[in-house]
């Protein structure tokens, strides 16, 4: 019988795509795909998940090395633009705390920046609602190194064999599965409603 719900942020509870970000940013498409290598696909941005820099460390960082896009950069990277880059998936949010009506404890586990953790806490009731969670930026760890998901468990005595880990990235609910939890590839509340209306 699941107990324990186990929700991932980005991509599950709110949208997280960095290249349809980019694409609301007044940058041209050329520039926009050689930003998201630069800022995404660079071993200080994992830094940053991690808790190893800030976000202001990560653009002083990217900016000494591409000082042709610096502007787009630091505009890209602006903490007051947060919201542009995880728009809430409301119907899922309201899903979210109806289970915690339903009495499931629920828990995050999330690789997420320090600066999206506040943006997060600060204007949506999201942690604050959770039973408890673990953040990448401040267990200096992320998914799927399966510390993190050891880390969960031990800090809320959570038994595997009664939770439901749902994440939208295959390797973090392989790695989810391969530790003993009831795993979900996040598609949509539906999916949800299935797995726990048949016990999983």
């Amino acid at each position: 019988m699941i107990k324990n719900i186990i929700f991932d942020i980005g991509g599950v509870l709110f949208d997280y795509n960095s290249k349809t970000y980019l694409d609301k940013i007044d940058i041209s498409e050329n520039k926009r795909k050689i930003l998201n290598d630069i800022i995404f696909h660079n071993t200080k941005w994992r830094d940053c998940l991690n808790g190893i820099i800030d976000n202001n460390e990560l653009i002083k960082y990217l900016t000494n090395f591409n000082p042709e896009y610096r502007e787009e950069i630091e505009e890209i990277l602006k903490e007051e633009n947060l919201k542009y880059m995880l728009p809430p998936k409301q119907e899922v949010i309201d899903y979210y705390k109806k289970l915690k009506e339903k009495g499931y404890k629920l828990y995050l586990c999330s690789n997420i920046t320090n600066s999206t953790y506040n943006y997060i806490k600060d204007n949506f009731n999201i942690i604050q609602e959770a039973d408890g969670g673990v953040f990448s930026c401040f267990e200096n760890i992320s998914k799927p190194n399966s510390e993190i998901y050891y880390k969960l468990i031990e800090k809320y005595k959570i038994n595997v064999n009664e939770s439901l880990f749902i994440d939208d990235t295959k390797k973090n609910v392989e790695m989810a599965r391969q530790i003993g939890f009831y795993v979900i590839l996040f598609e949509d509340i539906e999916h949800i409603e299935d797995k726990l209306n048949n016990k999983v």
